[in-house]
């Protein structure tokens, strides 16, 4: 794994904890809509003050703004939005269920790993090893340990 690479799993994950907390944590009588369009605010705000940081450490320019359209609107980037905004409605309904705090991101992480996995082999050409099978396997006895009360 490249020093780059861990650096940014480390920010993901810290994004991650830093998501859940925030999930976990909003007022019960908000409207879950308004939640994620203040939380899709903020991020279209933090995305922005980002940009010009971003394209320096990866040694990339910022696109002029003419050029944004076609890389915002696109099937990927729709597909994007689209996961976002079912983790988002699934996570705060969840927690506002009585999902814990503790296990409720790990279970859906699995769950999606187990989703994933086939398409990386089959369309991302990604390995499948012996060691991945093991994991899977250990990840699923995780998952049975995870919802047993």
């Amino acid at each position: 794994m490249t020093k780059s690479l861990a650096v940014f799993l480390v920010l993901a994950a810290l994004g991650n904890a830093v998501y859940h907390l925030g999930q976990k944590s909003v007022p019960a009588q908000a409207h879950p809509m308004v939640l994620l369009v203040g939380a899709y605010l903020v991020a279209l705000l933090l995305s922005l003050a980002a940009l010009p940081f971003l394209a320096a450490m990866t040694g990339g320019a910022v696109p002029p703004l003419a050029a944004w359209p076609a890389q915002m609107f696109n099937g990927p980037v729709v597909a994007v939005g689209v996961g976002a905004f079912l983790i988002e409605t699934g996570f705060l309904l969840a927690y506002r269920s009585g999902g814990a705090l503790a296990w409720s991101g790990v279970a859906v992480n699995t769950v999606a790993a187990l989703i994933l996995a086939p398409f990386a082999w089959l369309v991302f050409r990604e390995s499948l090893s012996p060691t991945r099978l093991a994991g899977i396997t250990l990840c699923l006895g995780g998952l049975w340990l995870l919802v047993r009360k």
